[in-house]
């Protein structure tokens, strides 16, 4: 109770504090104001359960059994620990380790000794290691997600008129500018799904690419690809399901194109695409919406392929674009580099990935003063060892080395079972993300990034959390440990 009471007259204050900050650094990001700091009652009583909770339910079993302790072993020369060990991996194996120093053999055996304290010391730090190596995941997976969706909004670089372009004379007028390797204008409807009485359905946007357009590869889900030159055919997106569950390749929808008759198009295929973003979406033969809505060969949506996707060289490309448009008395309405709208779109996903990563790494902290706390304690039950130790000539450097190795043999396996974790956990992520953003489920990507980077991150809080109870361990005179207890 001393210690939850202490907790929370540091915590609530703190807690507040960081929060606000968080939340800053977060509104930040997504353009957003904050009303203003304030204390969340919800929030305090949280901690308030948690702070007790937490230390009473971690001290009920040691004490418990401590309580049961009769007088005779209390009196006595009674350790816990006391009594034969089993031979361990390292005693029967000495052949295949004889190559290495005996210090670093203590170390090994040491770490397995309290196996108790060594399940509860790694608990937080496999936890921490497996969010962060599943948040990378995610993100990987989000950004596979967000490319496969892009390249049905952008090019290279997008170009948009205030009114319909010829398509062969604005390919004459760009081609000529270094670095653009191909133009492509695209078409579209706005149009609508009818039912059988003609009443609307739902809203339905029709693009037109180009027949041999360069930027477009859909996940198809059932069916097949426009033929060229094909009329009255579309290919759905998935989100059609929404509206038709059991639609088929081959069923036939009416479809109504502005102040156009009402007509019955067939689907010929269906591609994946992301439920979030509203309406479905639907592509059709150029030739043939541009006919429908008056403007054949013309468009007022461009997309340009550069031959360089640098953020620098994209740069210089948009500023040449828009000399020469202006330059041949074009009404531009907006030039964006599609790296720019990839990140525009991308600044939820980033957002919340950077919130598990603090989140990830505020657990991490923690377990690393747990593992400093279990390494203070393993130094503590060894004094006699570093005694000996010391009696038969260690010096500093070789106490200090055994400890660190210790603490390192500890963050090694959190990190290894958070590998095997972490997948798991990505898993409930991803598809928890994917539900409450997109109503879909995504594939989920495996990146060696978030491996790599957390073994160096529990490589460094191992060293720093085993360096202090290394010191303490170096520091111990032969006397002291003659005197010890």
């Amino acid at each position: 109770v001393s210690y939850s009471v202490i907790a929370l007259i540091i915590a609530i204050p703190l807690g507040a504090i960081a929060g606000y900050a968080l939340a800053s650094f977060v509104s930040n990001l997504m353009g957003a104001v904050l009303a203003g700091f304030r204390i969340i009652p919800f929030a305090v009583a949280a901690q308030v359960v948690v702070a007790f909770i937490i230390p009473l339910g971690a001290g009920f079993v040691p004490v418990n059994s401590g309580a049961r302790t009769n007088v005779r072993r209390a009196i006595s020369d009674y350790r816990p620990a006391g009594g034969a060990s089993r031979r361990g991996l390292i005693n029967l194996s000495g052949r295949w380790v004889r190559w290495i120093s005996r210090p670093i053999l203590l170390s090994f055996r040491n770490t397995f000794r309290k196996k108790g304290r060594l399940i509860l010391t790694i608990f937080t730090l496999t936890v921490a290691g497996a969010v962060f190596i599943a948040v990378f995941n995610v993100r990987a997976s989000m950004n596979t997600v967000m490319d496969q969706l892009m390249q049905h909004f952008m090019g290279d670089v997008n170009i948009n008129f205030s009114q319909p372009k010829n398509i062969r004379k604005v390919e004459r007028d760009l081609m000529v500018v270094p670095g653009v390797t191909g133009i492509e204008g695209w078409g579209g409807a706005v149009a609508k799904i009818l039912d059988q009485n003609g009443d609307a359905v739902t809203d339905l946007t029709i693009v037109a690419p180009p027949q041999d357009t360069q930027l477009l590869d859909p996940e198809m889900v059932a069916g097949r690809w426009l033929l060229p030159g094909e009329k009255k055919a579309m290919v759905m997106s998935d989100t059609i399901y929404n509206f038709y569950p059991d639609l088929q390749p081959g069923d036939a929808l009416i479809v109504e194109i502005g102040g156009n008759p009402e007509d019955s198009w067939e689907v010929v295929g269906i591609y994946a695409f992301v439920s979030m973003l509203g309406d479905p979406m639907a592509y059709a033969t150029f030739d043939y919406v541009a006919d429908k809505v008056n403007l054949p060969n013309q468009a007022s949506s461009f997309r340009v392929i550069a031959d360089s996707n640098t953020t620098e060289s994209l740069q210089a490309l948009v500023q040449d674009i828009n000399h020469q448009l202006e330059n041949k008395n074009y009404a531009v309405q907006s030039i964006l580099r599609g790296d720019t709208m990839r990140e525009n779109a991308s600044i939820g996903v980033n957002t919340l990935v950077i919130f598990l990563l603090i989140m990830a790494l505020l657990t991490a902290f923690v377990g690393s003063i747990g593992l400093m706390g279990t390494m203070s304690i393993n130094v503590l039950e060894r004094t006699r060892e570093i005694g000996v130790m010391r009696t038969i000539g260690a010096v500093d450097f070789v106490v200090m080395q055994s400890v660190i190795i210790e603490g390192l043999v500890i963050g090694l396996i959190t990190w290894l079972i958070a590998i095997a974790l972490s997948y798991p956990i990505s898993s409930a992520l991803l598809t928890i993300i994917g539900q409450t953003m997109a109503g879909a489920t995504f594939d989920l990507v495996f990146t060696p990034l978030g491996v790599i980077i957390w073994l160096g991150v529990v490589v460094m809080l191992s060293v720093i959390a085993s360096v202090m109870p290394a010191r303490n361990a170096a520091r111990l005179t032969i006397n002291e440990v003659l005197a010890y207890e």
